[in-house]
């Protein structure tokens, strides 16, 4: 089960949860009590209106992306959709995050984003709840996402989304329609915010500085500088105090200028991506916790004596044995340094198998939270090696923004350098590596498997990138203004070439591994296209390989498929990983 996004209220809390197979709003009071809101479609975030009458959730109806609004009465569970056109998305803050807050502080208006003017591009609308009028308050040329607004309710705060390592933030006069640019800045830096108080905005960012710092935003006035530290600062959260998120190791500080709480396991990410950002219950901090060897759960923390309270149960029925990763460092080849979770199984007879999985993004983090799939397969004896390859985030803008133009490039030399990691431990069978991943993180493990073929034994894709061109020409049209920067011109000759020469199908003849295949025919972020393509030529070539047809979107929002896909892919990995006589070695042509 996967939760996320818990929003407090004066009687409880709401969360998201696919506890009853696809993703819906939760509401659980502060004694336990919990109820299920039913939705059409998979909820993805939460928002209480001030005054708590209304419940809004942000759902995906058709899988396509295509989000739509609607109003819970937590009374009655009535649902009024007030956004709700086929084929538009909308979004009320940072896309996949929980971060920001889309009421007006005096319950009078809600804002959103939507591309229905212009797929392209994202414009900012406030709707008036009285009267259910919605007027545009910014026109976008860009990715423009609503963050929150002045405590008088009369100013909008706007993100512009350029990048996930270039944002300006905007101020949009509701009564004058007037909008001021706050943030003039030469070359890329993020800003985000984490709350508009009389004092100013209180934001995280890279202004001058390749990690995220903690800054009071007065408008007119240089940047006020809160907190420096030379780490990334991932959140900072306003109430009753200031207080910012750092991470350390596979924990989470929370930070005052008086105070320092460490919180049991990992519950932050920047703009409260997956849920992870602390948001305050009273004086207290409503903040969700993961930890790889035990569910995600919700808790209140209390920053004057640092105590946690648990909320939740949700680690009540999973396996007691689930292991927790060790966090690790290699060296490219051009010297860069690679972190990465390993988790190494229970006891074992010899050297094990080990797996390889990339995250996605590529502008993600591997976290040192529960993941189901990578406790199927370390109970199934098999390491597994998540790693951090350049353009990852949590490391500083530098080497995030290292993955821009150069996708195949020097991400792989990390991947080699991580599968260079695995054989060189003796508890590793080094001739039995596999490799995984999803989205960005299967284009990784296809480059792997077609331009580092003599690493692998066996592959799993699910939802990757196959043909540059052709994913790059069919993302999201909100994508469209980034991609160039991103990941290359298609309409460029010399960008194409290279793009040609990076993309696995193209190397598609040198895969030597049994490869399994997933993906979903209405994916509107990495079109099926690709995968088709790649798997009728493997086919053709007489390889091994096995494609599953998943039933909606860009990942699976259905919990029962989630299960079954993960199934496979453990079942695959235990068939292909297995000991081989030398015999066999020798006639597939593996080391």
């Amino acid at each position: 089960m996967t939760v996320w996004g818990a929003w407090p209220a004066k009687e409880g809390f709401a969360y998201v949860s696919d506890e009853s197979g696809r993703p819906q709003p939760w509401l659980q009071t502060w004694t336990g009590k919990r109820l299920m809101l039913p939705v059409d479609g998979a909820v993805t975030r939460l928002a209480w209106r001030p005054d708590e009458t209304r419940l809004l959730a942000v759902a995906d109806v058709t899988g396509g992306q295509d989000y739509r609004l609607a109003e819970l009465d937590p009374r009655t569970g009535e649902v009024e959709w007030i956004a709700a056109e086929p084929g538009v998305r909308r979004e009320i803050g940072v896309p996949y995050s929980s971060g920001s807050q889309p009421y007006s502080p005096d319950g009078r208006l809600l804002a959103y984003a939507t591309n229905a003017r212009d797929a392209t591009c994202l414009d900012v609308y406030v709707r008036d709840l009285t009267t259910g009028a919605s007027r545009m308050v910014m026109e976008g040329d860009d990715r423009y996402v609503p963050i929150c607004f002045s405590p008088d309710s009369r100013h909008l705060l706007v993100l512009r989304f350029h990048q996930n390592t270039d944002q300006d933030l905007f101020a949009c006069d509701l009564e004058t329609g007037r909008t001021r640019h706050l943030t003039p800045h030469e070359g890329p830096a993020k800003y985000q915010p984490g709350g508009w108080t009389e004092d100013g905005i209180y934001v995280c960012t890279t202004e001058g500085r390749d990690y995220l710092g903690v800054a009071l935003l007065v408008p007119g006035r240089p940047l006020e500088w809160i907190a420096t530290p030379d780490a990334d600062v991932e959140n900072v959260i306003v109430g009753p105090q200031v207080v910012w998120t750092l991470p350390q190791d596979q924990h989470t500080m929370l930070c005052t200028s008086q105070t320092t709480v460490e919180l049991p396991g990992f519950a932050s990410q920047p703009f409260g991506y997956d849920g992870f950002v602390p948001r305050f219950a009273g004086d207290r901090l409503l903040v969700q916790v993961g930890a790889a060897d035990r569910a995600t759960e919700f808790c209140l923390v209390d920053l004057a004596t640092g105590e946690s309270h648990r909320l939740t149960d949700f680690s009540d029925g999973l396996p007691d044995d689930l292991v927790a990763p060790e966090t690790v460092w290699f060296t490219a080849a051009d010297g860069l340094e690679i972190s990465g979770l390993l988790y190494r199984p229970r006891a074992t007879a010899g050297p094990v198998p080990a797996v390889l999985t990339v995250h996605g993004g590529p502008e993600w983090a591997a976290l040192p939270v529960h993941d189901p799939l990578i406790q199927r397969l370390v109970r199934a004896g098999m390491a597994v090696l998540a790693p951090n390859v350049r353009g990852s985030t949590g490391r500083g803008l530098a080497y995030q923004r290292l993955i821009y133009r150069d996708w195949g490039g020097g991400d792989l030399a990390d991947l080699e350098a991580a599968a260079r990691f695995l054989r060189s431990l003796d508890w590793v069978d080094g001739d039995r590596l596999g490799v995984h991943g999803m989205s960005y993180g299967g284009f990784a493990a296809l480059s792997c498997l077609t331009r580092l073929p003599h690493y692998w034994r066996a592959g799993v894709v699910i939802c990757g990138l196959a043909d540059l061109e052709t994913d790059v020409r069919a993302l999201p049209p909100t994508w469209s203004r980034r991609v160039v920067e991103w990941i290359g011109d298609v309409d460029d000759p010399e960008d194409l070439a290279r793009l040609k020469a990076a993309s696995p199908l193209t190397h598609a003849a040198d895969i030597r591994a049994p490869l399994l295949l997933a993906h979903a025919e209405g994916d509107t972020t990495v079109v099926i296209n690709g995968t088709e393509q790649l798997y009728e030529t493997l086919t053709e070539l007489g390889k091994t390989v096995r494609f599953i047809r998943l039933s909606r979107g860009h990942l699976p929002d259905d919990r029962d498929e989630w299960d079954r896909l993960d199934a496979a892919v453990v079942q695959w990995f235990r068939d292909h990983l297995a000991p081989r006589s030398d015999a066999a070695n020798e006639a597939t042509g593996h080391p």
